[in-house]
């Protein structure tokens, strides 16, 4: 059964081919296909996507939303895989990933824990801090509607197609909105066990960390999030 693993990219030169790699070095029989979604970068995206061997798609109109949601539209296989352009999967992903989809009836979408790969040490402080407790608060003001972030997210095409997708417009928060839709057909959860390595880059104190947090608190209470600032 083919897997189809989305990555949209803005400027992802620096990062892609790690993420790429990552999937190519799955254990397992896993028939994939890579989709990288070039979000009208302005470097060398493209050329780096096409030398790792993955298919490109063109989608000029900058926003992640919509990104995804050409990823998933082009989409050939019954699962797809959602990631980050700096996002890397330990070789055993897949592998845990179907088997949790194996032994859990009514799941529809899944993600994993997050830990960086390039945080001082204060940030990795603070991610073994907060992670459970910011995820099982999103659970709860959610009513476990959401969970699974962008970075690592995986349903099925078919579950996908019952909903209205992603949305478009969205440039922030279009993973949490998704969940929401695919909670109307089952379970939807992260699962600490399955793990996904992420770049620090977005919680650096240079990023906005305040807007970006309560951003994160909007989305969790499906409240909109407009004008804010982020990079």
């Amino acid at each position: 059964m083919l897997w189809s693993v989305i990555i949209p990219a803005r400027n992802e030169e620096k990062t892609l081919s790690d993420c790429v790699d990552s999937v190519k070095k799955q254990q397992g029989f896993f028939d994939t296909e890579i989709i990288v979604v070039d979000n009208n970068s302005a470097d060398k995206t493209k050329e780096v996507a096409e030398n790792c061997g993955a298919t490109v798609i063109n989608e000029p109109r900058y926003s992640v939303g919509q990104a995804r949601k050409t990823g998933a539209e082009a989409a050939k296989g019954e699962w797809i895989v959602n990631l980050d352009a700096d996002s890397r999967l330990p070789t055993d992903y897949f592998l845990r990933a179907a088997k949790i989809f194996e032994q859990e009836q009514g799941l529809v979408c899944l993600g994993g824990q997050v830990f960086f790969y390039d945080a001082p040490l204060w940030l990795n402080v603070l991610r073994f801090l907060f992670h459970r407790p910011l995820y099982y608060y999103a659970r709860a003001v959610s009513g476990s509607r959401v969970g699974p972030l962008g970075n690592n997210m995986i349903f099925r095409k078919s579950d996908y197609q019952k909903t209205a997708g992603f949305d478009a417009d969205s440039k922030f928060g279009e993973d949490s909105d998704v969940c929401r839709k695919l909670s109307a057909l089952g379970k939807v959860k992260i699962d600490f066990g399955l793990k996904c390595l992420i770049s620090s880059r977005r919680y650096q104190w240079n990023q906005n960390p305040i807007a970006q947090f309560r951003a994160f608190l909007a989305v969790c209470r499906g409240l909109p999030v407009d004008k804010v600032k982020f990079f």
